[in-house]
């Protein structure tokens, strides 16, 4: 009788302990508290509120016109998978020597066939930056080697897509037909498909 007693009172303080761990609110650290102010690009709601009206009035009617529903307009991802995503580019860079200056969010859209997200509806990818020429360019931290800085224009033109976006020159020439992608393209299916150093996977809304 008394080593249930014993047992039973075990449990209930263990259970307690466990409930007090699972309330209590992670503390942050001195150094992530330390000198924090307001960012440069925080917005006040003078600015914020016309930006989204303006979308309202000149994006979300041709969309909604063109695809027949709302598309997506928020794409989320938690402060863990953020951060976690970060820290596996900011090593990587650092292991072959590559400087990570920033990550440029670039529009998608889930294709029909997709095994994730929703089809026909908009996402976000990331892709890590790094300076190239003065300029910030898109890169793979995952393919890049120390000798080498793979550039991800370089690995879309592998998949047969013609990426545009690093420079004027290149968005300026965007409508010339590019031999090698064209062919690149045509071969997609036989292609090896290898890692990326681009995120994705966020949760968005439209549609609920």
């Amino acid at each position: 009788m008394m080593k249930n007693k014993l047992m039973l009172a075990f449990m209930a303080i263990a259970l307690t302990m466990v409930s007090c761990s699972q309330d209590r609110i992670e503390e942050p650290s001195q150094d992530e508290t330390a000198n924090v102010s307001r960012p440069y690009n925080a917005l006040n709601y003078l600015e914020l509120v016309p930006m989204l009206e303006h979308y309202d009035k000149t994006r979300k009617p041709v969309l909604e016109k063109a695809l027949g529903f709302e598309d997506t307009r928020m794409n989320y991802y938690s402060i863990e998978t953020l951060e976690n995503y970060i820290k596996y580019v900011k090593t990587l860079s650092r292991e072959k020597g590559i400087k990570f200056t920033g990550i440029n969010f670039v529009s998608a859209a889930y294709p029909e066939n997709t095994d994730h997200g929703v089809p026909n509806y908009q996402n976000l990818l990331f892709m890590p930056t790094t300076e190239i020429g003065g300029k910030n360019i898109c890169f793979d931290p995952v393919q890049s080697t120390s000798e080498k800085t793979v550039t991800v224009k370089e690995m879309l033109a592998s998949y047969g897509y013609n990426w545009v976006y690093d420079s004027k020159e290149d968005y300026d020439n965007r409508n010339k037909t590019n031999g090698l992608v064209k062919r690149n393209s045509q071969n997609r299916s036989k292609s090896t498909d290898v890692e990326s150093g681009a995120g994705n996977r966020g949760q968005i809304s439209p549609p609920y």
